[in-house]
């Protein structure tokens, strides 16, 4: 299956998840000033529909399940994502937060999240929750620990379709994402020049199950020990069918170390 007719699939399926055309749809900045009032305001099924521009703020589900997307939930345009931005602009701590229990219910889709600064988690924070998170772009976001993109704890997150360009674990481990402790899942997403200190560059897994399968993983680093690409530490995971290039580490397993 081509990656267009995948990307059509899943659009299919996130209109059907969030109820568009059935449950309530709410509008930003038309119905909510802000993202964050558009979520607490929204019930279980409804959609919060974030028009084009650029947002600063960061968001916390709450335990909702609801969907947070742009436009590309409703017609598909990869221009969508680029255009509708979640941007740190210096605020300290995650850009998306999901600390609630939230499972595959509560989905962040079709938003470009830059500039983000955490220790964990500087674009989303998953402790204890399962999202779906599907074509977002994570740009330029930096953890001062691990998972400069996305950090999962004692999570599972789907991640779909999504691109992971210039992240930073600063000090320690996941560049892109990071997970311990859990069974995210990770398909058709792409890793570009992303950067940790200690190990994978692109991915970093430990004591967990992840199933990583159809990604491209490419110019990614890890400055000291392990992985440029994908590090995998005492896990049963499943990686298979990714292309795995160009990556770089100073230790060991430049592409990937299991």
């Amino acid at each position: 299956m081509s990656r267009a007719l995948t990307l059509q699939a899943v659009i299919l399926t996130l209109a059907l998840s969030a109820g568009l055309g059935r449950a309530t749809i709410i509008h930003v900045p038309d119905d909510q000033p802000t993202i964050q009032l558009g979520i607490g305001s929204a019930s279980s099924g409804d959609t919060v529909l974030i028009a084009p521009g650029t947002y600063t703020e960061t968001l916390d589900f709450h335990g909702k399940a609801v969907t947070v997307g742009g436009r590309y939930l409703i017609t598909g345009d990869p221009a969508c994502i680029d255009s509708t931005v979640i941007d740190g602009g210096g605020v300290r701590g995650p850009l998306v937060t999901f600390d609630s229990g939230e499972d595959s219910l509560s989905i962040l889709a079709g938003l470009t999240l830059e500039n983000g600064s955490a220790s964990r988690g500087a674009g989303v924070l998953c402790d204890l929750s399962s999202p779906r998170i599907v074509g977002c772009a994570f740009r330029s976001n930096e953890a001062q620990d691990d998972g400069g993109g996305i950090y999962a704890d004692e999570s599972s997150p789907i991640v779909e379709l999504c691109t992971f360009d210039v992240n930073t674990a600063t000090n320690h481990s996941g560049g892109g994402f990071g997970v311990r402790y859990g069974s995210p899942r990770i398909t058709g997403c792409v890793f570009t020049e992303n950067t940790a200190h200690d190990e994978g560059g692109a991915i970093f897994s430990e004591d967990s199950s992840a199933v990583i399968t159809g990604n491209v993983i490419d110019g990614n680093t890890s400055a000291v020990t392990y992985a440029g690409g994908i590090m995998s530490r005492n896990c049963t995971s499943v990686i298979a069918g990714n292309v795995i290039t160009n990556n770089h580490t100073y230790g060991h397993g430049g592409g990937l170390f299991y």
